[in-house]
C-alpha cells in the first residue's frame, strides 16, 4: 500500500505460528526489505502505481523548494522553519489520510476476534456467513479446515476481518482450488451450483500439474457459506487492500502454495480484494451469479402490481399449485427450529445431492445449530404433508437484508411439479420481508428463470486464482479463464456489450470478462474440453 511521502515500510518475516504484526517505520526511515517468496505487485492501470520523483530543481519530496541556501537539513531535505510539533517532515500534515495499517495474519478466531475488539465490525454490512457462530461451526465441522484468519487495524477503532481457513490436501470440492480450472475428483464430486464440467483432457492437464503446485492451500472467505468477503468497521475499501498486502506475503512465507478467493460478490469491497490479488500475480474469472432483488415498494401488494401482467399470472400459478399441492406451510424462528434440526438437514442434504455442493448432513445440522444457539435471526418455511416434513426453506435475516440459504425437498412425497418450491424459497420470503422492512432479498445462484420472473437482477460472483510458483501462472489463468466462459456459456450468464471508455475496459477485465480485449488468448483451442 502507498505510504507517506518519503516514509518506507519494512514487512517482516512470518510463520504460521507465531503471528508477527507489521507496523511503519519512521519517517524517511529505509531499512532492508525481507525475502520474499512471491513477486512484488506489478505497476499497471489496476494494480499498485509507483510515484514518479519530482524534478529537484522545481520541488522535493515534501513541496516546493526555499530559494535560499539552509544550512540546517531536515530529514527530507531542506529543514522548514516550522516546528516539528505542527508540521511533519514532509509538509504540513494531512487531517483525513490514514495511517498505515498494523495487519496480523495467520489468526485463531479467538485471537481475530479479540484483535476487533471483541466482535466482527458491521459497518459494511456483511453476510451471516462471516459472523462469528458462523465461522466457530464451519471449524467444528469441516474436516481439515484449519483458521488462518487476518486483521487489519489502522487505530481509533478503524478494523477491517477477512476470514481464511488452511487446507493440507483433498479438502471438500468447493474448497479445493483445482475446481475452478475445471478439475473434478475421481470421486465424482460437484462443486455447489456446478453449471458445467470439463472433460477427461482437462483433468489430466490439472493433476499433471501435481497436487504440490496447489497444497497446502489457503482460501479466503467463508467455505461452508459460499462467500468470500472482507467486512470493516469503516466504510473504507482501501482499508481491505492492507489485508492482502499482508496475507501474500504471510502465505507465501508459511509454506502455502496456492491462495483461492472463489466466491467474491459483486462489491467496492470485493473489487478490491480482486484487484489486490491480481497485483499479486493472482487471476480472475466469471464463476456465476447470485440473484439479488432490492425492495423498492411500499408493501407486496405494491411489489407484485408493478411486475407486468404476463408475470403477474406465472407468480399466480405457482401459488395456485402450492395450494393445491395438499400440503399445509408454515413459518417457525429461531428456538423452534432446534428440534427440527435433524429433519431439515436431512432434506437440504438430499438437495445438495441432487444438484451438486460440498456440504453434508453434518455441516448443515452443525450451521443450523450455531445460527439458534447464537440468536441469529434465522426462519424456516416448512412444508407438511400427512403429518410428515417433505420441503423446507431456510433463511436468515442480518441487518436489513434477507439471505435465502437452504432448500430441501423430498421429491418422492411431493413430486416435481407441485409450486412448493416457489412458494417457499421466494414468494413468502418476500411477502415476510416486505412487511418486516427489509431492504433486500439475496436468493443466490440457481433458478434463475424463476427469480427473474421476479424481478431478481443477476450481480456477478468471481472467483481469484493465486499460485505461489510462477512459472505456472500462465498454464493455471488459460485453465482458470476457459473454465470460467464454460460456466458463463452454460448459464446463460449475461455478456454485456463492449465498453467504450478505459474504466469500462478495466472494470470488463476485473469482472472476468474475456468477450473482448483479451490480454492473451485465455481460453485454449476447442474449448475447456479441448
Amino acid at each position: 500500500m502507498t505510504t507517506a511521502c518519503c516514509s518506507t515500510t519494512t514487512e517482516e518475516s512470518v510463520a504460521v505460528l507465531p503471528v508477527v504484526e507489521t507496523a511503519p517505520t519512521g519517517c524517511c526511515s529505509t531499512s532492508a526489505p525481507a525475502e520474499k517468496a512471491v513477486e512484488e505487485p506489478v505497476s499497471s492501470g489496476c494494480g499498485t502505481q509507483a510515484e514518479e520523483p519530482a524534478p529537484v530543481e522545481e520541488s522535493g519530496c515534501c513541496g516546493t523548494q526555499e530559494p535560499e541556501p539552509v544550512a540546517a537539513s531536515g530529514c527530507c531535505g531542506p529543514a522548514k522553519p516550522e516546528p516539528a510539533a505542527e508540521s511533519g517532515c514532509c509538509g504540513p500534515q494531512v487531517e483525513d489520510q490514514a495511517d498505515p495499517a498494523q495487519v496480523r495474519s495467520g489468526l485463531s478466531l479467538d485471537d481475530a476476534v479479540a484483535a476487533l475488539g471483541g466482535g466482527i465490525p458491521q459497518a459494511t454490512d456483511p453476510a451471516p456467513y462471516v459472523q462469528v457462530d458462523w465461522l466457530q461451526a464451519t471449524e467444528a465441522s469441516l474436516e481439515g479446515a484449519k483458521p488462518w484468519h487476518t486483521v487489519a487495524d489502522r487505530g481509533e477503532g478503524d478494523v477491517a476481518f477477512l476470514p481464511g481457513y488452511a487446507f493440507d490436501a483433498d479438502p471438500i470440492v468447493d474448497a479445493d482450488p483445482r475446481t475452478y480450472l475445471g478439475w473434478q475428483p475421481k470421486s465424482g464430486a460437484v462443486a455447489c451450483c456446478s453449471a458445467t464440467s470439463c472433460c477427461d483432457s482437462t483433468n489430466d492437464t490439472v493433476e499433471a500439474l501435481g497436487t504440490d503446485a496447489f497444497f497446502p492451500s489457503l482460501l479466503l472467505g467463508s467455505p461452508l457459506g459460499y462467500r468470500s468477503e472482507a467486512t470493516a468497521s469503516v466504510e473504507d475499501p482501501l482499508l481491505v487492500a492492507d489485508l492482502i498486502d499482508r496475507i501474500v506475503p504471510a502465505a507465501a512465507e508459511a509454506g502455502f502454495r496456492s491462495i483461492t478467493a472463489p466466491w467474491l460478490n459483486d462489491s467496492a469491497y470485493s473489487d478490491v480484494l480482486a484487484l489486490a490479488l491480481q497485483a499479486y500475480g493472482g487471476d480472475i474469472a466469471f464463476h456465476g451469479e447470485n440473484n439479488v432483488l432490492d425492495l423498492q415498494h411500499d408493501s407486496y401488494d405494491a411489489y407484485l402490481a408493478s411486475l407486468p401482467a404476463r408475470k403477474r399470472r406465472r407468480v399466480k400459478e405457482d401459488r395456485d399449485r402450492a395450494d393445491n399441492s395438499g400440503t399445509t406451510i408454515e413459518r417457525k424462528d429461531r428456538e423452534e427450529l432446534r428440534p427440527l434440526i435433524g429433519r431439515i438437514s436431512e432434506l437440504i442434504t438430499q438437495n445438495r445431492q441432487k444438484y451438486g455442493g460440498g456440504e453434508d448432513e453434518a455441516h448443515i445440522g452443525a450451521l443450523l445449530t450455531a445460527l439458534v444457539e447464537g440468536g441469529a435471526d434465522v426462519r424456516a418455511y416448512l412444508v407438511r404433508k400427512d403429518d410428515l416434513l417433505v420441503a423446507v426453506s431456510v433463511t436468515v435475516k442480518q441487518g436489513k437484508r434477507l439471505f435465502v440459504k437452504w432448500a430441501g425437498f423430498d421429491y418422492e412425497a411431493l413430486g416435481e411439479r407441485s409450486g412448493v418450491y416457489f412458494e417457499i424459497v421466494l414468494d413468502r420470503p418476500l411477502r415476510d420481508a416486505y412487511a418486516e422492512g427489509v431492504t433486500a432479498i439475496e436468493a443466490g445462484p440457481g433458478a434463475d428463470e424463476a427469480k427473474r420472473l421476479r424481478g431478481f437482477r443477476p450481480r456477478s460472483i468471481r472467483s481469484v486464482v493465486l499460485v505461489t510458483d510462477t512459472a505456472l501462472r500462465t498454464k493455471v489463468a488459460e485453465l482458470h479463464a476457459a473454465f470460467g466462459q464454460a460456466r458463463r456459456e452454460a448459464l446463460g450468464a449475461t455478456v454485456e456489450d463492449a465498453p467504450t471508455t478505459a474504466i469500462g475496459r478495466l472494470k470488463a477485465k476485473l469482472r472476468g470478462n474475456t468477450a473482448y480485449e483479451p490480454i492473451q488468448p485465455m481460453q485454449p483451442e476447442g474449448g475447456c474440453c479441448g
